[in-house]
């Protein structure tokens, strides 16, 4: 088929026009899902003195990797020594008391309050108390580098 100039100008742009909506209908299928995540209905993992629930795990629109879980920390321990990591981490604390040490120092905070460990930070969580913690933790960005 021969296309003059003017009806490959008319037609390019309707074609990229085609090829960008492939394209973002394709990016829909492979992000994170809008949804409820029902806390009944979420796996129970344990390790150690740690229980946790994966919340959700999958990319946003834009490819940043995005991950939360819940876990339930028990009195007087630790989930693992202190660790850095690419990715960013926001941790909520719902119940109980958390030690957060960065980068050596250590600060203790209670429900409500919220600590942000940036990437490549050494960051480790303790319970210093008698009772468990409960905390949410959501991860921006790859896991493994």
């Amino acid at each position: 088929m021969n296309l003059s100039r003017r009806e490959a100008c008319v037609v390019l742009p309707g074609l990229f026009a085609m090829a960008r909506a492939a394209a973002a209908a394709q990016e829909q299928k492979t992000t994170l899902p809008s949804k409820i995540y029902d806390y009944a209905a979420l796996p129970t993992r344990q390790s150690g003195a740690l229980t946790y629930h994966d919340v959700f795990k999958g990319k946003l629109f834009e490819g940043c990797q995005i991950s939360m879980h819940e876990s339930e920390l028990a009195p007087h321990s630790i989930p693992h020594q202190p660790h850095q990591h690419r990715h960013e981490e926001m941790v909520l604390v719902v119940d109980g008391t958390l030690e957060f040490t960065i980068n050596g120092k250590s600060t203790r905070a209670g429900a409500g309050s919220a600590l942000f460990a940036g990437s490549n930070e050494l960051h480790g969580i303790r319970n210093p108390d008698d009772v468990p913690a409960r905390y949410f933790v959501l991860a921006l960005g790859p896991e493994n580098q």
